[in-house]
Parts: C-alpha cells; structure tokens; sequence
C-alpha cells in the first residue's frame, strides 16, 4: 500500500505544480482569460473519457500495466506542455494528460484488491491523502519554481518539465516496487466486452450515488477553474502566493484524510459523512467572494477543505460497496468518469457565468450545486435499495 501511495503522491505532485501558474501562461500565449477556464476542463474532459476505459481495461489484464502506460503517458504530455506555445498544443497536451490521469480508477482498484470490507475505508483514506499530499507540495512547488513574474514564459517551461520528471520517477517506481494486485483468475475474460457507462446508471443503488457525485464535483471544479483567476483579479495574488494558497487548503484535507477519516466514519458512517462534506462545501464556496484579504480567504478555503477531505473517500467507499471484486475496476472506472464529466461541466458553467457576471457568481453558483448535491445525497441514502452506513464495509 505504501507504494501504492507514494506513486500516487508523486503523480499527483507534477499534476498540482501545474495548477498556479497555467492560466497565467495561457494567458500569455494568447488565451483570453475567460478561455482559461475552457482550457483546464479539458484536462477533465480527457479524464472522463479515460476513467471508464482504464478501469475497466484494468479488471482484464491487470492493474500493473494500466499504471505503467498511463504514467508513462502523462510524462510525455507534460514534457510537450513545457514546450506548448499555441493554444492548439496547449489543448493537446492537457487533454492527453487527462486521458492518462484517468488511472485513478485503476489506482482506487489496486486499493480495494488488497482491503477487506473493514480496512477499505481507511486504506481509500489513505489514498485520498496522498492526493492532499500532492496539492500540499505540488502547487507551493510549482509557484516557488514560478516565482512571482507571471510573464515568466521560462518559469512555466521548468515547472512543466518538472511535471515530468515526477512522472517518470512514479513510472520507475511501478515497474521495480509494485507488483500486481489482481490475479488472472479474478480478471475479466479478455475477450468480454466492456461495460458502458450508461449500464452502471440502470443499477439504482449505484446510480444515486454516481448522480450524487456528478453534482458535488462540478461544484467543486467550479472552485478549482475559477480561484486563480479571482484571486488575481481582487485580491492581486500571483502564481507564487497561489501555491502557498493550495498548499494550506491541501494540509487541511490531510490531515483529515490520512489521521481521522477511518474513525470518523466508524462512528458517524461513510453515508453521513458524505453528507456533511457537501454541506461543508456548499459554505465554503458562498464566502469565498466575500473574503477582503488573503488570510480572510485561507480561513474561508479551510471550510472547503474539510468538506472535501471527508466528502471524497466516504464516496469512493460506498460506489466500491456496491460492486463485486471482478468488476470494481469497472465500476470505480464510472465513479471516476461521472467525477470527470462534473469536472468538465463545472469549468463550463463557471466560464459562462464568469462572462455574464463576473468572476465572483461563479462560486455563488457552486454553493448553490452543491446544497443540490446534498439534498440528492440525503434521497439516495433515504432510499431503501442505497447502501448507508450500516452497509457490509465496517470501517478499521
């Protein structure tokens, strides 16, 4: 497991070193700052489409492998972003970044093949820790490697090759230190053929939860497509304070996380959990736009953070609760792809509303989606056919 999460922290890492200073170089390639927000959710639009296909691909011929190709992918689109000076290269290389950041299915798989039912949530726990661990070094490293020009064409070129670099090393780390976790007599016939996403929405139980997330985490992409450029905007910070930003929000998340998740949700339940963290969220993003100062905005992003850090593996435990362990990948793989397509449709309905209204109803709209997101949570664990918190997965 701790293989397992340390290639993950490191992918995630060059994933994050990316995050405060990409629309600052878009912008100055040409890419007209309401644009911006387009660009990043194709990152998430590459996911969607990849989530599905790696999670399932990985129930047929292994975890090990998916993860080796798409790291090796991600190193390759990250190295073309340092050197990306159109927006048609731009574009490319984000899309082909999130095509292969879709392994995060296949990596949530890998983790419930080496749980039981009463130590998944704190391993899935864990697994989402090293995602806050990535945002905590990776977007602080990335600013400093920036520095404080946002004109810098240079400073994003290093932070891009460094992405990169990280890349490789999770790739190294796969190949010497991580062996496989699905044993071919648990695989999917290689001739079977997927699943389609639309399959996973005709189960009620899992249906619920997949609407559920869809709708908290396009409210959540709206907070991450639409901060950097309001942050800029109002309260004049830069690439470098911006990472220091994410890097506070992303501790909080950790230390939730990998310290008290499996105990919250051995008293409270993943179901409840999951629900207190949409709400957390909702609140969060309503006072960001009324934040005066940056400490102001940092206090407001921690109630954020908190609604992230328990919404996110209380989800994935019970999505993972309702499949069989030959077709989880498959499963997760939806989990993630819904997760994605609200990741492309947040940034969308944040564009949109940046354009018409300006740059602080974005997160009011966020607020808005995810109290939605809630109420549906609320229905979909209400119903009888929905798992809860007394569901086969007793926390360790």
């Amino acid at each position: 497991m701790f293989t397992l999460f340390l290639v993950v922290f490191l992918d995630l890492v060059g994933f994050g070193m990316i995050i405060p200073v990409f629309p600052f170089y878009a912008e100055r390639i040409g890419v007209a700052p309401s644009s911006v927000i387009f660009f990043l959710g194709l990152y998430s639009f590459g996911q969607l489409v990849g989530a599905p296909l790696w999670g399932s691909f990985s129930d047929r011929v292994g975890r090990r492998p998916v993860l080796l190709l798409t790291l090796l992918a991600n190193a390759i689109a990250s190295w073309m972003l340092a050197y990306a000076d159109t927006g048609l290269t731009l574009a490319i290389s984000r899309i082909i970044s999130g095509l292969a950041a879709g392994n995060i299915s296949a990596a949530y798989a890998y983790t419930t093949d080496i749980t039981t039912d009463a130590t998944r949530p704190k391993a899935l726990g864990l697994l989402g820790s090293a995602f806050g661990m990535g945002f905590i070094l990776g977007p602080a490293l990335g600013g400093m490697l920036a520095g404080g020009n946002a004109d810098d064409a240079s400073a994003f070129g290093r932070v891009a090759q460094g992405a990169a670099l990280l890349s490789v090393v999770a790739f190294v780390l796969t190949l010497v230190r991580l062996p496989e976790s699905l044993p071919p007599e648990q695989r999917h016939g290689r001739t079977k053929r997927r699943e389609p996403l639309s399959a996973y929405f005709r189960r009620p139980a899992l249906r619920d939860l997949l609407f559920a997330t869809l709708v908290v985490v396009a409210a959540v992409a709206i907070f991450q497509s639409t901060l950097a450029l309001f942050g800029a905007e109002k309260l004049g910070i830069g690439p470098r304070t911006l990472g220091w930003i994410y890097g506070f929000t992303a501790i909080i998340s950790v230390a939730i996380q990998a310290g008290v998740i499996g105990r919250l949700t051995k008293r409270f339940g993943p179901a409840a959990l999951a629900r207190f963290g949409t709400v957390m969220i909702a609140i969060g993003l309503a006072l960001i736009p009324l934040a005066p100062s940056v400490p102001w905005l940092c206090a407001t992003l921690s109630l954020f953070a908190v609604g992230s850090a328990c919404f996110n593996p209380s989800m994935s435990g019970l999505v993972a609760a309702t499949a069989e362990p030959h077709e989880r990948g498959g499963v997760l793989g939806a989990y993630q792809g819904v997760a994605s397509l609200g990741r492309v449709v947040g940034p969308m309905v944040a564009s949109g509303v940046a354009q018409i209204a300006g740059l602080a109803w974005p997160f009011a709209v966020g607020a808005a989606v995810s109290v939605g997101g809630a109420l549906l949570l609320q229905a979909a664990m209400s119903s009888t056919s929905a798992p809860t918190a007394e569901s086969p997965q007793p926390p360790a």
